[in-house]
C-alpha cells in the first residue's frame, strides 16, 4: 500500500506537483474559489478523495475526448480508486491506438502490480525499458518490484541507476534508502530520505523511514522527532504510533509510549502490536489486570505469537487461575522447549489446582528431555520422589554459582508451599529474594510470595 500510494503520488499527471497528504479530507474543509475541471481533480486528489477526483474527471473530459493524455489520466484515476477492470480498458484502447505510448505501459505495469500480476507487471516495466533504456520511473518501479520480491541485489542496481538519471525521483531514493537500512549502513541511508525530505517535504514516510535510519544511529531523540513529524503529516498510519512508542520506552518516557500505543490500538484495534507493548507497561506497574487484558487480547488476535504465553502465565499464576496458567506454561513450553522451567511451571501449576497426579504427571513426563546431571532433572526428581528434596539441598549448598543456586532455589520453596510447608517455603523463598537477580521469573515469583497476593 506504501508503494502504491507513492508511486501513484509521484507519477499521476495531475498529482505530480501536489503535495498530497493521505486521509480523508476535514468535514470543514472548504472549496472557496470556484476550480476549473483540471484544478478540482488536483484538489480532490491532494485531499485523498480519487472518488471525487473522477467526478471532476467527466467535466475535463467533455473539454477534450479524445486526447491520450486526457485518457491516461482517466486511466491514473480509476486506479487510484482501486477501479481495476475499468482501467484496464481504458488502457487497452489507448494501447490500440498507440503501442508505443510508455505512459500508458507504464499505468499498465502498476494495475498488473495491483492485480498480484508481477511477472506481467515486470513484462510491462521490460518493454518500457527496452524501448527507453534511461526511464527513470520504470527503473524505480522496477526496483520496487525486485525489493518487494527480495532481491535485493538487482533493486540496489536499479535503483542506483534511477537515481543517476533523476536525482529527485522519490521511489528510487525510498527504496534504494529502504536497501541500505537492511544492509546497516545507516549513514547513507539517511542521507537518501534527507534528500526526499528536501525534495518532498510533506511526505510523511520519509520521515518514518529516515527515524529507522536514526536509530540505527542511536539518535533516539531525531527518530522520535521524524516519527513527531510523520504522525503530523500522517495521523492515521498504525506503525508511526508504535514506533515512537517503542523509542519512547527507550528513553525511559513510559507516559509518551503509554499513549501512543493506546492511539495505535484507536487505529486499529484489531492488529495486536500495540497490545503487546502496552501489556508490558502494566506488567512492569503490576497492573496485572490490565496487562492480562492485554495479552488476552494478543493471543486472540494472534494465537501463534509466543512471547504473549509467557507473561500471561505469569500473571495468572500471580492471580492464583492455576489452570490457566498451567495451558499457558505449557504454550510457552512448546515454543521454547530448550528451557525446562515452562514445563516445571505447568506441572507445578496443574498441582497448584488440585490435582497432584497430573501435575506430577506433566513434570516427569518432561524428565527425559532434561540433561541427565542437571538441576532440572533433580527438580522433577524431587516432585516425583518422596525424599528426594534431602538430597537436592545438600547438593545445593555445594552451588558457588549464585544465579543458578537461586533459581532452583525457587522451586525448592515453592515444593514446600505445595505440601504446605509455608515456614520452610518462605524462608526458601526470602533466600531467592535476597539474592536479587534480576531477569528471571523465578526472583519476581519468589518475591511475590513473600508479598502475599493481598499485598501488591
Amino acid at each position: 500500500m506504501r508503494i502504491f500510494i507513492l508511486i501513484l503520488t509521484v507519477f499521476s499527471f495531475f498529482t505530480m506537483c501536489t503535495s498530497t497528504k493521505i486521509g480523508k479530507p476535514e468535514a470543514e474543509k472548504k472549496i472557496e474559489v470556484e476550480l476549473t475541471p483540471y484544478e478540482s481533480i488536483s484538489f480532490y486528489m491532494s485531499v485523498g478523495d480519487p472518488l471525487k477526483a473522477l467526478e471532476s474527471f467527466k467535466d475535463a473530459y467533455s473539454e477534450n475526448p479524445d486526447s491520450i493524455e486526457t485518457k491516461i489520466l482517466y486511466s491514473s484515476l480509476l486506479l487510484t480508486a482501486g477501479k481495476l477492470d475499468e482501467a484496464r480498458k481504458t488502457l487497452d484502447g489507448i494501447l490500440i491506438q498507440d503501442p508505443d505510448n510508455m505512459d500508458a505501459r507504464f499505468n499498465l505495469s502498476f494495475l498488473e502490480g495491483m492485480a498480484g500480476n508481477t511477472d506481467k507487471q515486470e513484462e510491462q516495466l521490460n518493454i518500457i525499458l527496452n524501448k527507453d533504456p534511461d526511464n527513470a520511473k520504470a527503473l524505480s518501479s522496477l526496483g520496487e518490484l525486485f525489493l518487494t520480491s527480495k532481491k535485493y541485489d538487482e533493486a540496489k542496481e536499479v535503483f542506483q541507476k534511477s537515481i543517476a538519471i533523476d536525482e529527485d525521483n522519490i521511489v528510487a531514493r525510498e527504496g534504494y534508502g529502504n536497501i541500505l537500512l537492511k544492509e546497516k549502513s545507516y549513514a547513507d541511508s539517511e542521507k537518501q530520505f534527507d534528500h526526499v525530505i528536501k525534495t518532498n517535504p510533506d511526505y510523511s514516510f520519509a520521515y518514518t523511514d529516515r527515524s529507522k535510519a536514526r536509530s540505527g544511529l542511536n539518535d533516539a531523540d531525531g527518530a522520535i522527532s521524524d516519527l513527531s513529524k510523520a504522525i503530523e503529516l500522517n495521523s492515521a498510519y498504525y506503525w508511526n504510533y508504535v514506533d515512537r512508542g517503542k523509542l519512547l520506552l527507550f528513553v525511559n518516557n513510559k507516559a509518551g509510549a503509554f499513549d501512543d500505543f493506546n492511539k495505535a490500538i484507536e487505529i486499529d484495534p484489531d492488529f495486536f502490536y500495540a497490545y503487546v507493548y502496552r501489556a508490558g507497561i502494566n506488567n512492569g506497574k503490576n497492573n496485572f489486570e490490565a496487562a492480562a487484558s492485554d495479552y488476552y487480547k494478543v493471543i486472540e488476535l494472534r494465537p501463534d505469537y509466543y512471547f504473549a504465553y509467557k507473561p500471561l502465565a505469569l500473571i495468572e499464576y500471580r492471580r492464583g487461575n492455576y489452570k490457566q496458567a498451567s495451558e499457558f506454561f505449557k504454550k510457552a513450553s512448546e515454543s521454547m522447549p530448550e528451557d525446562p522451567s515452562y514445563i516445571l511451571m505447568s506441572g507445578i501449576s496443574k498441582y497448584a489446582e488440585g490435582d497432584k497426579k497430573a501435575g506430577i504427571n506433566i513434570i516427569t513426563s518432561a524428565m527425559d528431555t532434561m540433561p541427565a546431571d542437571g538441576y532440572f532433572r533433580d527438580i522433577a526428581r524431587m516432585f516425583a520422589e518422596p525424599g528426594y528434596d534431602a538430597y537436592l539441598i545438600n547438593k545445593l549448598s555445594k552451588e558457588t554459582h549464585l544465579p543458578l543456586k537461586s533459581r532452583v532455589l525457587f522451586y525448592v520453596a515453592t515444593y514446600y508451599k505445595l505440601l504446605g510447608k509455608q515456614r520452610l517455603a518462605d524462608a526458601y523463598f526470602l533466600e531467592v529474594a535476597d539474592a536479587k537477580i534480576y531477569g528471571m521469573f523465578e526472583t519476581d515469583l519468589a518475591e511475590y510470595e513473600l508479598k502475599g497476593k493481598n499485598k501488591e
